[in-house]
């Protein structure tokens, strides 16, 4: 054995509390490495703090957001006074799925209960010819800056902008394009400045990933400035993103967001959470997912969607998630909002009933 094996092994050994152990024996170093793989499970099975998993509870079965002639996706709330107002891209029903290519806009609806029903209230943006937004209004993000409504949101994959107001309904003043990448997920830091989280397809060994990128400024307006080269991946092992929602908590950027191509969890677009500490470098949370296609509401009753996607969490001025929002596609080509309540939850410090403190 040479030195340097000799002296990682020595430390392994005094890490797992190991005597007398002849580390010039086979068995003993084969004994070793089992001990050492079998702690690497143990803590893959039991991560740094509980997820978001552990505190869903059943959605409102007659809550969150339906229309008959839209077609609903992206869901996004804040809270105005005594009013919850949830933003979504939303389309004729009659396109399907599809539709969002070529008629998302962006609609506004209210509800005094943050878990819903939800009623739609009005149309606030829509797509503009001859404009850098001239494709559609889609993944909608609604957020407070100061005084300031800021509404980010894309055109095409890899343009993202803004629109911003006083009110929070309007009227709406839009940026030209100033972020190279999609499926923006902002959060507005206290001093503030902005951090917002997305995705980029590039091509790594020959192939598409869609990657995790990032951007910060010094406030809304910007200049936005990416916090890593184009085919750097802030995901650990390649793994692929869509949908992410963020938000801050613990000292640490937390996001969850769909499991592309199945990478992270063996299960395509369920959803997932990872975390940073410093917005650059993220870790996977566990291979367990936060939620799947199928939902459980609170008259007991389930729902199996053909597709769940575009999460958003709610999180309360104490920085709590207390609710969960989902994007739910049904087995006949519509689009519905579902709200879950969540226990509020707060990554680090909170402990389900199932977990010992």
């Amino acid at each position: 054995m040479s030195l340097s094996n000799r002296t990682v092994f020595q430390e392994l050994k005094k890490n797992l509390k190991i005597k007398n152990m002849n580390l010039s024996k086979p068995i003993t170093l084969l004994l070793l490495l089992t001990m050492l793989f079998s702690s690497l499970v143990i803590w893959a099975q039991n991560p740094p703090f509980e997820s978001m998993k552990n505190f869903i509870q059943p959605a409102k079965k007659n809550g969150g957001f339906k229309m008959d002639d839209y077609f609903l996706w992206c869901p996004s709330v804040i809270k105005v006074g005594d009013t919850y107002h949830l933003f979504a891209s939303a389309w004729p029903v009659q396109y399907g799925i599809a539709g969002w290519t070529g008629h998302s806009k962006c609609i506004r609806a209210t509800s005094k209960d943050l878990l819903g029903p939800y009623t739609f209230q009005e149309v606030v943006l829509e797509k503009r010819e001859g404009h850098w937004d001239g494709e559609r209004v889609h993944n909608v993000k609604i957020l407070k800056s100061g005084d300031k409504f800021i509404l980010y949101y894309i055109s095409t994959a890899n343009e993202i902008g803004y629109a911003e107001a006083t009110s929070i309904t309007g009227p709406w003043t839009r940026s030209e394009k100033m972020m190279s990448f999609s499926n923006p997920a902002p959060l507005i830091r206290p001093d503030g400045s902005v951090y917002v989280f997305g995705r980029l397809s590039v091509k790594i060994g020959g192939k598409d990933v869609r990657t995790a990128r990032a951007a910060t400024a010094p406030g809304f307006k910007g200049p936005y400035t990416a916090v890593a080269p184009e085919m750097v991946n802030l995901f650990p092992n390649n793994y692929e993103i869509e949908d992410p929602t963020i938000w801050w908590a613990n000292n640490q950027y937390n996001v969850i967001c769909t499991d592309f191509a199945g990478k992270a969890t063996g299960k395509n677009k369920v959803c997932v959470q990872y975390y940073s500490k410093d917005g650059i470098n993220y870790q996977l949370l566990t291979k367990e997912p936060v939620s799947d296609k199928s939902i459980v509401y609170d008259d007991g009753t389930s729902e199996t969607f053909n597709r769940v996607e575009r999460p958003f969490v709610y999180v309360d001025e104490n920085g709590l998630v207390q609710a969960y929002f989902l994007a739910c596609k049904t087995n006949d080509d519509k689009g519905v909002i579902v709200a879950h309540p969540v226990a509020g939850y707060y990554p680090g410090k909170s402990v389900s009933k199932g977990e010992k403190k």
